[in-house]
């Protein structure tokens, strides 16, 4: 039987998608080398640079969420991944042929059925899936001082050696398998042992780290990019960064510690990767970027913070809905199959 969602859990998975939305939107203004916000006041820069700095966990915080709860690798189950994954890519090409944007050909539908538009974060998810019965192997089997001392090692390779002396390019600054097994293995290490003495703290201390580390990370940078260029400034703000890796979890343990049952969050969440897969394909993306720059740039930096935040509620809904489609023709199809053979 299928265990109901925890809308704590997909509140989380729905704000983390939105933090997606926020951090490419800072992207598209060449956050931090462009030439309009550094000609902004300071005001604005350090608003960009917080909501940089909250929004860099989201990735992290998807797969520790994959880890919480373990991947249960299926059959079926890849095939509704990789079926929404082709479905979202297959709407967008067809809007875009549509508009006179993108001419049919077999090359657009063979980028869409190998998942070519559809970025890096898919292939790497979808490895770290395939591998999920080996780590759920090893985590069933291994005792906590092991899984210890392997986390340890993993991060110090992580942290030290590929974030720092930039000597384990496996990792690739967090873009990788490998660093999706690091947040995988941490989650169940930290679900498995480390609750009960988590418990003794209040959940507001695990939500005062994840801020009080975002604000570090903006003074810092802020003192780094106008001390030492964006390089440095850069340097910060990655996924295989141990404070990011930080800030994502503490951010999970302190969803887990909320109660909340609501049918709307869990439908809506159950939809949120569409909003990735949808904004992020190469057709998309400059589109969305040139509204993200509008929206802001034409208005006084209030109005326009408010014009961005709806633009990206628009996209959000937009996407989700797109996913009810596809959700849609994904039920019928399984209606079929039981039919035939019936």
């Amino acid at each position: 039987m299928k265990k109901p969602r925890q809308s704590n859990v997909e509140l989380l998975r729905l704000l983390a998608m939105f933090m997606v939305l926020l951090l490419h939107a800072v992207q598209s203004f060449q956050w931090p080398r462009g030439g309009f916000l550094m000609s902004q006041p300071l005001v604005v820069h350090l608003g960009f640079s917080f909501v940089e700095m909250i929004s860099i966990v989201a990735v992290n915080v998807f797969v520790l969420i994959s880890g919480w709860f373990g991947i249960r690798p299926t059959m079926r189950g890849l095939g509704k991944f990789l079926y929404q994954c082709v479905f979202c890519s297959l709407v967008v090409d067809a809007v875009l042929w549509l508009v006179g944007a993108e001419k049919l050909s077999f090359s657009m539908l063979f980028e869409a059925f190998t998942l070519q538009q559809t970025g890096w974060f898919v292939p790497s998810y979808l490895l770290l899936f395939l591998l999920s019965p080996v780590l759920n192997a090893y985590v069933e089997a291994a005792d906590e001082p092991t899984q210890r001392r392997v986390l340890i090692s993993l991060f110090v390779a992580q942290s030290v050696g590929a974030f720092v002396l930039k000597i384990f390019a496996d990792f690739n600054y967090g873009y990788s398998l490998l660093s999706f097994a690091c947040l995988y293995l941490l989650a169940q290490y930290v679900r498995r042992f480390q609750l009960q003495r988590l418990a003794r703290l209040r959940s507001s201390f695990f939500l005062l780290i994840f801020f009080g580390v975002a604000l570090l990370h903006t003074l810092v940078g802020s003192v780094a990019l106008f001390g030492f260029g964006s390089k440095v400034f850069q340097q910060i703000i990655l996924y295989s960064s141990p404070f990011v890796v930080l800030q994502a979890l503490v951010l999970l343990l302190y969803f887990l510690r909320q109660t909340l049952s609501s049918t709307i969050v869990n439908r809506i969440a159950a939809g949120s990767f569409a909003v990735y897969l949808i904004h992020q394909h190469p057709g998309v993306r400059p589109f969305y970027a040139s509204i993200c720059q509008k929206a802001f740039m034409d208005a006084p930096p209030v109005l326009g913070a408010a014009a961005l935040l709806l633009w990206l509620c628009i996209v959000y809904l937009v996407c989700v809905g797109v996913d009810e489609l596809r959700r849609a023709s994904w039920e019928f199809l399984l209606s079929r199959r039981k039919a035939d053979k019936a």
